[in-house]
């Protein structure tokens, strides 16, 4: 009886202790929960607004090259540089096309300076997009403190391991962990990057002047028909063998139909 009442009070025990550990799991996860949401809100009352500007501005000129020196001169005024750089001709226009990239406080002050000031002939479009980012801002700052809290408890267990498997095991995870840093601090370097520095696409071209002259289209004509007479005198050359067989053929057709008619009238004669 003794023995039986022993077993009772211990399993009691035992089931109590569970319970207890149990519920103080619970409750650590649950006041973890509450210190995440509490630490997020505090994250979204404290970050400012994270907004990327992207502009284009289009525009004729009357000189491409002056245009482009005094561009490049704003640039340098206004804490900017120039990403891109490319120029272009053909028979109905020239022009070139920069991609400018200037700290997002200055980019509606270099906008209008170009504007006012440039060799603008004709304003062909001026336009600019915001997008908003701080929720995707605060979700990776978010996500890369979790991951680097995770990080530190890793190590801790990696030295702690005293196991060759339990090490590995370990050494795996931190890797794989890390992986997703790196990637997350790349992301968060992006949105940086874009959230300081606006990118501002300027487009500026020049009409080619066409001659409209009877002798400027006659000089036209004439270098059009040497074109042509050159093409000809080269496709002739490459059908030589062609041509030169042709007329062996046709000489000998011609050789034969006289020896045919000489013949004939040989026979008449006699």
């Amino acid at each position: 009886m003794k023995k039986t009442l022993c077993f009772i009070f211990l399993s009691m025990f035992l089931l109590t202790g569970c319970g207890a550990k149990e519920s103080e799991k619970m409750t650590e996860v649950t006041t973890l929960s509450k210190l995440a949401e509490e630490e997020s809100d505090n994250s979204i009352n404290t970050v400012d607004k994270k907004l990327i500007k992207d502009g284009n501005l289009n525009f004729q000129t009357n000189d491409i090259d002056k245009t482009d020196a005094f561009i490049k001169s704003a640039v340098k005024k206004f804490d900017a540089y120039i990403s891109n750089d490319e120029k272009y001709s053909n028979e109905s226009n020239k022009g070139s096309d920069l991609t400018i990239r200037v700290p997002a406080d200055k980019y509606d002050s270099l906008m209008t300076y170009i504007i006012d000031n440039a060799d603008v002939k004709r304003l062909d479009r001026k336009s600019t997009e915001i997008r908003d980012v701080t929720e995707d801002y605060i979700d990776t700052q978010t996500r890369l403190k979790i991951k680097k809290a995770s990080e530190a408890k890793l190590m801790i267990l990696l030295n702690k391991a005293k196991d060759l498997k339990d090490l590995l095991a370990v050494q795996a995870q931190l890797t794989d962990l890390q992986a997703d840093i790196e990637s997350i601090e790349g992301h968060m370097k992006y949105l940086n990057d874009r959230v300081n520095y606006s990118t501002l696409k300027v487009s500026f071209y020049k009409n080619a002047v066409k001659s409209n002259t009877f002798f400027g289209d006659f000089w036209d004509a004439l270098k059009n028909g040497w074109q042509v007479f050159l093409q000809v005198i080269t496709f002739i050359a490459n059908l030589w063998v062609i041509i030169l067989v042709s007329v062996f053929l046709v000489m000998g057709f011609k050789s034969y139909r006289r020896r045919k008619k000489n013949s004939k009238n040989t026979k008449n004669a006699e």
